[in-house]
């Protein structure tokens, strides 16, 4: 009779991955929505949106794997009457994202009892006012695009 291997599924890319940069992020924000959509659903005056956009195997052994994970982070906010206060916050903002995410640049989570650490948790990309069709039909919409990696490796 063959040797059976563990084949536990565990739902990686949203419940460590997503679920884990939602947690960092809405601990850093006390105010906004932080949430995970392919497309924007929220119109308050500041929210982030998270939303896993692909993943690739860095490397398959016989008793573990190695993804990394990519998350598109969108962070929102209106306001019809910018104004240099606003363009202070803004940016501000943008940065507590980028730190926030750096200092967790290898954060455990567990999830029943199983835990997974990523690491290598980095920004590779930040991208001002890039704006999709769908946004911007919103009037005053100002975005911020990042895109954040980590890796975890999975043992059987």
């Amino acid at each position: 009779m063959p040797l059976v291997k563990d084949t536990t599924y565990q739902g990686v890319f949203y419940e460590y991955v997503l679920d884990g940069v939602r947690d960092i992020l809405t601990s850093e924000f006390s105010y906004g929505k932080v949430y995970i959509s392919p497309q924007i659903k929220h119109f308050d005056p500041f929210s982030i949106r998270l939303w896993g956009s692909s993943s690739s195997t860095d490397g398959i052994y016989l008793d573990a794997w190695v993804k990394e994970y990519f998350v598109d982070i969108t962070m929102y906010f209106i306001d019809k009457n910018p104004d240099e206060t606003f363009y202070k916050q803004f940016y501000n903002d943008q940065e507590r994202v980028f730190q926030s995410l750096f200092n967790n640049k290898t954060k455990s989570i567990t999830v029943n009892s199983n835990e997974l650490t990523w690491v290598d948790g980095k920004i590779d990309e930040v991208l001002i006012n890039d704006i999709t069709a769908d946004e911007a039909e919103v009037e005053g919409l100002h975005t911020v695009n990042m895109t954040f990696s980590c890796k975890i490796e999975r043992a059987s």
